[in-house]
């Protein structure tokens, strides 16, 4: 599970939405993704995360932080 906040998700979809035009990387697109992940994919995450069977990565790290955290 490569992690982020909230914020960082924001900030990055906003960004990757005007360096790719993409019309969906917009506040209230970004808000309702953020809502589904959270009621849907969050509770799946926790499980795993319960049985030990989940990896975590930090993606706030610096990229090359997070590249050599997933390869390992």
């Amino acid at each position: 599970y490569v992690e982020a906040s909230d914020e960082t998700m924001k900030k990055r979809l906003i960004h990757r939405g005007q360096s790719s035009g993409r019309v969906d990387d917009n506040e209230e697109t970004i808000k309702q993704r953020l809502k589904t992940f959270h009621e849907q994919t969050k509770p799946v995450i926790d499980h795993y995360s319960k049985l030990g069977k989940l990896k975590s990565v930090n993606s706030e790290n610096a990229p090359e932080v997070v590249f050599s955290e997933v390869e390992r």
